[in-house]
Parts: structure tokens; C-alpha cells; sequence
């Protein structure tokens, strides 16, 4: 199995670095997991986005999910059309999405869409993805990604959550928000997670490897790093866009 990262940044692109997005692969199935903008383009470098095999989209945040706009509009206007893609959301998502593109037969002629909540489990191709509600409004899910003995959690957006670290126990790679830097104070956001959070959470869930992402483009990744690598004694990285993993 193998994790490509199309873009990483928190809340909003840069120039060569998209929002959240990234691309699961093992050779049958190919599952875009969160579509944040710039992240379509980044996986047209990677394969005729008509390959995908599934979708997986955490919450409604526009940073996660703006370019699926660009998915439809290549599947229901270029020359590669296909069968329905599944789409795998929490609640509120497809609606979302549906007010927005205004044409509900054709969204609904070109994707299918699944709305999946805690504690439930899929079969995509041939991967398992199991999901969780972490700590972010709105439904927000954090899927785990199974292939064999082989798993990838994905935290999607969260603040501390005792429910993400279960489901994340044992994980290969824990893909992990980290979007603040320095010691929690009472008046923070308490919707995300800082550098040593997500570093508590992979040294409490017993993964083999940490990759931060969603690190705003305002933040020093390398202090978030280093207090991720404080609190985890595993392999820790930050995710950069175009960097492919091998789990």
C-alpha cells in the first residue's frame, strides 16, 4: 500500500502546496482521501483521475473537500466517462455539496454517494476503511485504511480525542493533524491538535510512524516536528506534497 501526499497545508494553499488531500494506492484500488484545493491538480500528476476508485471526504470544510468540484466536472463533461464513483462522507456532506452544483441528476448519474457515521465500516475495492467522529465540528470522520495486516489512520481534522488514538492503535502510519505549535492555553481552539498532541496520540496508539500534516502555511513545521518527535519516540514526519510512503 502506498500514501501519496497532494497537499498538506492547513486551512488554505499556498503556491506549490495544496490543502489537505491525499491518495491511497495498492495496486487495484485508488482511493482520493479529502479534496482540498489545489489537491486535483496534484492528482492528475499521479493518474487520469477517471482511475479513481472511490472517494473519501472527512467533513464540509471547504479546505477538505472544494475540489471534488473539479472530479465532477471531469467526470460528467470529459471524454473519460464512467460508472458511478463512490463516495464515502459523514452527514451533511452530499447535501452540501448537492446546494452548491445545483444539477442533482447529474451528480447523482456520476457519483454514490455513502453517508457513514461512528463506528461504521466499508469495503472499497480492495480496501477496508473503517471510521470514527473525532473532535471537529462539523461530522467530521477519521478513517482507517486496511489492506491485509497493513493499515493507515487518517485523523482528519481533530482536537484531542480518545476515540481517534483506539482507532488508531496499532496503525503502520498515523496521518495526524497538527496545526498549532506550543503549550495549550485556555482560550485555544480546541478543534485541532498542536504538534505534541499529535505526538501523545502516536506514542498512546503504539503506531510505527507519525506524518504531521495540516500545518497552516503561518506555522513553523519545523517546531511542530520537534514537539511531535518530544512525545513519540517512533518515526515522525512532516507531510509534503508529492512525497509517496510505502506502508
Amino acid at each position: 500500500m502506498q500514501l501519496t501526499v497532494l497537499g498538506a497545508n492547513g486551512t488554505y494553499p499556498t503556491t506549490g502546496r495544496p490543502a489537505s488531500g491525499y491518495l491511497v494506492s495498492d495496486g487495484e484500488t485508488n482511493l482520493w482521501m479529502d479534496a482540498g484545493p489545489g489537491t486535483y491538480l496534484a492528482l492528475c500528476n499521479e493518474l487520469d483521475p477517471m482511475e479513481i476508485d472511490a472517494v473519501f471526504l472527512s467533513h464540509r470544510h471547504a479546505d477538505h473537500c472544494s475540489d471534488f468540484f473539479a472530479l465532477y466536472h471531469a467526470a460528467v463533461y470529459g471524454p473519460g466517462r464512467r460508472d458511478r464513483i463512490p463516495v464515502v462522507c459523514p452527514e451533511g456532506v452530499a447535501e452540501a455539496l448537492a446546494v452548491f452544483l445545483q444539477h442533482p441528476a447529474a451528480l447523482d448519474a456520476t457519483f454514490e454517494f455513502l453517508t457513514a457515521g461512528d463506528g461504521d465500516s466499508i469495503r472499497l475495492g480492495s480496501m477496508d476503511v473503517s471510521m470514527v467522529r473525532t473532535n471537529h465540528p462539523p461530522p467530521t470522520l477519521a478513517p482507517r485504511v486496511s489492506v491485509g495486516d497493513r493499515s493507515v489512520t487518517y485523523t482528519a481534522d481533530t482536537g484531542p480525542s480518545d476515540a481517534v488514538a483506539s482507532h488508531a492503535a496499532g496503525s503502520d502510519l498515523l496521518l495526524a493533524d497538527a496545526t498549532m505549535t506550543g503549550t495549550r492555553g485556555p482560550g485555544s481552539y480546541p478543534h485541532h491538535m498542536t504538534g505534541a498532541e499529535a505526538g501523545s496520540m502516536a506514542a498512546r496508539a503504539g503506531v510505527r510512524r507519525l506524518v504531521l500534516t495540516h500545518i497552516p502555511a503561518h506555522e513553523d513545521p519545523g517546531r511542530i516536528l520537534a514537539e511531535a518527535e518530544a512525545e513519540f519516540d517512533g518515526r515522525v514526519a512532516l507531510a509534503v506534497s508529492g512525497a509517496r510512503m510505502t506502508v
